[in-house]
């Protein structure tokens, strides 16, 4: 049963962004499960029947497949640090990978929380997908910008900056049609909600309200699965 985060989250996160090293998260493991997974665990446990009934049946919930892993992957970083100092969770299609998917997302960092929805990593395919959607029917688009500015929302993503804008897009989707990868993410959330377990409601609320735009995101990787299946490649 949920019954919100807890005050030791933070304390943790805290404490393991000073001393992010081996020794520390072995002496510190049990903590580690108790203070910050099993929570992450009882918040995706409260949320998973809401997403299915109310957004899709085929979002993956398991917990296990939702939360992100507190090791970093450093192989590729300049930063070696071997562990997060915060954590999320993404609700996707089942089986769908990481990058290049529409998901929901949900994250705690020591300075704040925030969720939203979005496309996580470049992906050129599904942002063309997007592109000629804009294109074809802007008003799918310009009916969410409301909702954003109504629930605080705010779009973000890197832009490509030599690419041309057709006349024909409205001003306000021209961001939109620059985007390498996109996603909307709450702004001036209050890092004690998380400490309620009424924040499930909060975000859950916010999920109900994107899931216009979630399923704009969704048809998108679709159209540019089905458009590489005919050329014989992959997203």
């Amino acid at each position: 049963m949920f019954q919100g985060f807890g005050d030791a989250l933070i304390p943790f996160f805290l404490d393991l962004r000073f001393h992010n090293d081996k020794s520390f998260m072995d002496a510190n493991r049990e903590r580690y499960y108790r203070e910050v997974r099993q929570p992450f665990y009882d918040f995706i446990g409260a949320m998973g029947p809401l997403m299915q009934q109310k957004i899709s049946e085929d979002l993956e919930v398991r917990p296990n497949k939702c939360l992100s892993r507190i090791n970093r992957d450093t192989r590729f970083t300049k930063d070696k640090s071997p562990y997060r100092d915060h954590l999320w969770v993404a609700f996707r299609q089942q089986g769908m990978p990481n990058d290049g998917t529409p998901f929901f997302w949900f994250e705690i960092r020591p300075e704040n929380v925030t969720w939203g929805v979005g496309i996580w990593g470049e992906n050129r395919a599904v942002m063309d997908a997007m592109r000629r959607k804009i294109l074809a029917r802007p008003k799918d688009f310009e009916r969410i910008l409301p909702i954003l500015k109504q629930r605080n929302f705010t779009l973000d993503g890197d832009a490509w900056k030599k690419m041309p804008v057709p006349p024909e897009v409205p001003p306000v989707l021209a961001p939109w049609y620059l985007k390498k990868q996109v996603y909307a993410g709450k702004e001036g959330a209050r890092l004690q909600w998380i400490l309620s377990p009424d924040i499930v409601n909060r975000v859950m609320e916010d999920y109900e309200a994107l899931a216009p735009l979630y399923w704009i995101f969704r048809g998108c990787v679709e159209e540019a699965m089905n458009q590489l299946d005919d050329m014989g490649g992959n997203v």
